[in-house]
């Protein structure tokens, strides 16, 4: 939920009625609630609404906690999906008329469900995917623990997408999102299943020295776009062959002295290219 933090603030700071803090801090407190959700969907209340709603709120706690449980999945703190269903019990409760009579849980439940729905379509997505795909992605995750239960077996995207009534193709695409919700580790394509030994073969990143002797290539051979015959034979000579300056001068017939100065020029040449 670090995305969602950003935006957060402190309950302190939200313009509740000091009376509904009758929710113990340590459930509604403990961590940063979305404080401009909460301003712009809970309206003002007089201390008897407030005392009633805080009063309410804190007897379904469990209630909240249970459906937050249900939507729990690889890659969301429990905490935060809890923090998420506590809000929407609060909303609930503030906006629960027990005349219409209803029943407080049948009102609150799609509520709470709602705000966890919501986190998670837009707060939680490491590549976001169009709406349309993240709703049958949520249809096919609960059709699949009743159809493993009914054929005994792991369901296959073509009974997954009868069961749908959708295409094939759209229950593959939904399944992928499912990865778009947790960024993944690049790792060996052979690692061991022992949890000590796959924290030891992750993959680090670090320098390649090979870019930078690629870019130093380039650089040395646009340097010596203009070079003669004789400077390329020099230097190959000198840094390829690795021979001394006596022996270069052997080598072309002409005094040690000669070869040190073409060397000098030569070298001083390319140094001024490269470092232009």
């Amino acid at each position: 939920m670090k995305n969602v933090e950003k935006r957060q603030g402190d309950l302190s700071a939200v313009p509740f009625d000091p009376v509904i803090a009758g929710v113990p801090e340590d459930a509604l407190r403990s961590r940063p609630l979305p404080t401009s959700a909460v301003r712009s969907s809970i309206s003002p209340l007089t201390p008897a609404s407030a005392r009633a709603a805080g009063k309410l709120a804190l007897e379904y706690l469990g209630v909240a906690d249970a459906l937050a449980r249900r939507f729990r999945c690889v890659g969301h703190d429990a905490d935060d999906l809890r923090q998420v269903a506590r809000l929407g019990l609060i909303k609930a409760a503030q906006r629960y008329k027990e005349s219409l009579g209803h029943g407080f849980v049948p009102y609150a439940v799609p509520t709470i469900n709602g705000e966890l729905k919501r986190y998670l379509r837009d707060q939680s997505w490491v590549v976001r995917p169009p709406r349309a795909l993240q709703e049958l992605r949520l249809k096919v995750n609960a059709l699949r623990p009743g159809l493993a239960q009914e054929l005994g077996h792991e369901p296959s995207t073509a009974e997954l997408s009868t069961a749908a009534g959708v295409p094939a193709s759209d229950v593959a695409d939904a399944q992928i999102a499912d990865a778009a919700m947790v960024g993944q580790p690049v790792e060996h394509g052979d690692m061991s299943d022992d949890p000590e030994e796959r924290r030891v073969m992750v993959i680090l990143g670090g320098e390649d020295p090979g870019y930078e002797r690629v870019e130093q290539i380039d650089a040395l051979e646009a340097a010596l776009s203009d070079a003669s015959v004789d400077d390329r034979r020099l230097l190959q000579l000198r840094f390829v062959n690795e021979m001394t300056q006596d022996q270069i001068a052997a080598e072309l017939g002409v005094s040690q002295m000669q070869v040190s100065r073409l060397l000098k020029r030569l070298l001083d040449r390319l140094r001024r290219r490269m470092a232009a």
